[in-house]
């Protein structure tokens, strides 16, 4: 090799060092950049020729042929977390990136949780795509990928089909019904259309050890002291209608529990068959002039009285025990509502997307998908923070958070770049050192060929 192979492999080293410092300029102008990576450039020397001659059995003779940029890595190192204050903004807390969808269609990977809704309900990132996830419908995950939208629209009003209530009284509380000491608990339950009732339980202790006076009402219904009998104005009539028979006698044994329930009265009617007996059958109208049925099953001996049918509830069961404490209710749930609106959403560690509604329920609207890689560091940057696939990174394998090796999700916080500034720093100056170093290579040969002409000259 001569004078003009040495300028060609400095040529070399100039061309890599320029590579090196595109990479390290974009590191350094992406600091600020949310869910920016920082990258690398990974040098490799160029194969150097054999010189002929005088065979060397102890080593070769290669002087080289230079440097070349070998590639650009990306290294998908975990970025620090800020908080932010807006509730869709998301980071991902380990492995994966989301998954958004173009308007062709197309599937982009990002580590950029910048996010918003776009005017027809879909979560999107800054350039439009919209995120992807399992979407719940009529309350089941589906298993297949697809956009992420938020419903503009109500809920609708979900008929109560399911009571529970938990109610202990009083031991200690044994004075006589007409002395009107009681303890009454009451619960919210829906119709069809959203309209709320009010179902009352009351109780009352008699003169008799262990035993209590009860009563179940509905909305207008109330107890009369110690007739036992209720008013309802019945659909299209201002005055109240009298109902008698609506109350019955617990029977509590020395542990605490249920032993005997009797009632009795028109017009409730009364079975005695087996060892349960019901109460059932009495039919008024509520305010949207639905018949409002009472069915109650009351096991002989045992803890749970049942009404099986209130204005279309499947199933309401009420749990009584007397233990000497307060009177209270240890456990109430039901499951219907009125119709709501959207309030706020909230996005858990598992992906799942929260709705609040402003009638107090809390609705699951799906789960945020994240893909993973086996090599991530052969995805293809195509720009606005963004990667696509290649034959390097092999296919994505979806799933949800913090399953098969994916990250947790982080709600209202953002990944900053991953740009190490002092380190950027240090790879500039070396990046330069190198520089000059081969623009001083291609000097000293210009020198060498100078010399050579001045001579031959």
């Amino acid at each position: 090799m001569g004078v003009l192979s040495s300028m060609y492999v400095a040529t070399s080293g100039l061309n890599s060092m320029g590579t090196d410092m595109s990479v390290i300029g974009n590191n350094i102008t992406n600091l600020n950049t949310v869910g920016f990576k920082q990258g690398r450039a990974v040098f490799a020397n160029v194969y150097g020729q054999t010189m002929t001659g005088r065979s060397n059995t102890v080593n070769t003779s290669q002087p080289g042929s230079g440097v070349y940029v070998e590639a650009i890595q990306q290294e998908f190192t975990q970025g620090s977390v800020q908080a932010s204050t807006n509730a869709l903004d998301m980071a991902i807390q380990g492995n994966g990136f989301l998954t958004v969808r173009s308007r062709d269609g197309q599937k982009f990977y990002t580590r950029n949780g910048e996010l918003a809704l776009d005017k027809s309900g879909r979560i999107v990132d800054t350039e439009g795509r919209a995120l992807q996830g399992y979407m719940n419908k009529n309350g089941r995950i589906q298993p297949i990928l697809s956009d992420i939208l938020v419903p503009q629209t109500t809920v609708p009003p979900k008929a109560t089909q399911n009571v529970f209530s938990h109610i202990n009284l009083d031991a200690g509380m044994t004075e006589k019904l007409k002395e009107g000491r009681m303890f009454e608990k009451s619960s919210n339950i829906f119709d069809s259309l959203g309209i709320q009732h009010l179902l009352t339980y009351k109780f009352i202790p008699t003169s008799v050890a262990g035993q209590w006076a009860f009563q179940a009402t509905m909305d207008g219904a109330t107890l009369t002291k110690g007739g036992g009998s209720i008013s309802y104005p019945p659909l299209g009539r201002k005055t109240p209608q009298t109902l008698k028979g609506m109350v019955g006698l617990i029977q509590f044994d020395g542990n605490g529990n249920v032993q005997s329930v009797n009632y009795g009265g028109s017009p409730l009617k009364r079975d005695t068959n087996g060892v349960t007996h019901a109460l059932y059958q009495t039919t008024l109208a509520d305010k949207a002039a639905t018949p409002v049925s009472f069915d109650v099953v009351i096991p002989t001996k045992g803890q749970t009285i049942r009404p099986n049918r209130i204005n279309g509830v499947t199933q309401q069961v009420l749990q009584l025990t007397q233990y000497n404490s307060p009177s209270s209710t240890i456990e109430e749930t039901q499951d219907g509502h009125k119709s709501g609106d959207l309030n706020n959403l909230a996005i858990g560690r598992d992906g799942k997307i929260v709705g609040s509604f402003s009638n107090g329920v809390q609705k699951v609207l799906g789960i945020v998908g994240i893909a993973s890689f086996n090599n991530p560091g052969g995805l293809a940057s195509v720009g606005g923070n963004a990667y696509i696939e290649s034959i390097a990174s092999g296919v994505p394998n979806f799933g949800r958070p913090g399953q098969g090796g994916r990250g947790a999700l982080l709600s209202n916080s953002l990944e900053l770049s991953t740009t190490d500034l002092g380190r950027q720093m240090v790879d500039m100056i070396t990046a330069e050192r190198g520089y000059q170093a081969s623009a001083s290579i291609i000097a000293t040969d210009n020198t060498i060929l100078n010399t050579l002409l001045t001579r031959i000259g």
